[in-house]
């Protein structure tokens, strides 16, 4: 299947929705706790990859969650930052990681998402549109499919 950023940010959005109707607490734990229940979702939504999390690359960066193919870098499809109410350096930051490594040889990771546990900051910093997709979850009682895209301008 060809993937582009924002089937990417779509399926994203769709795994943020499925934690929110099931456990929509989630939200209120501790980022690494959340990293675990997205990539859990992730990986239902991209059964032909390998979804894991904190894996040490180079310059000891790690990404919260990667989707990818285990043990290669041939099949490396998006990496994933996670923050709770980031700040824009935070955002900076995760954004020159993305691209500094992660985007790079060996690894070569086709897309990026940052994903926001709550509000974004009002100033967001520049990044492409065709490799980084950017997405804010809060911990939404269930809702429907309408309901939740509409909250989220989709």
């Amino acid at each position: 299947m060809n993937y582009s950023v924002e089937s990417v940010l779509k399926a994203t959005k769709q795994a943020a929705k499925n934690i929110s109707d099931i456990q929509p607490a989630v939200w209120s734990l501790p980022e690494v706790s959340i990293c675990h229940h997205i990539a859990n979702e992730l990986s239902k939504l991209f059964p032909d990859f390998d979804v894991d999390m904190e894996l040490i690359k180079d310059n000891r960066r790690r990404p919260d969650i990667a989707i990818h193919g285990r043990g290669h870098n041939e099949n490396n499809l998006a990496i994933y930052q996670v923050k709770k109410n980031p700040t824009t350096h935070q955002l900076e930051e995760d954004l020159f990681k993305i691209w500094d490594t992660f985007f790079r040889e060996p690894y070569n990771y086709r897309y990026g998402i940052l994903v926001s546990v709550g509000k974004l900051p009002e100033i967001l910093p520049a990044f492409d549109k065709n490799r980084v997709g950017i997405l804010e979850v809060y911990g939404w009682a269930k809702m429907t499919d309408e309901e939740f895209f509409e909250r989220n301008n989709i």
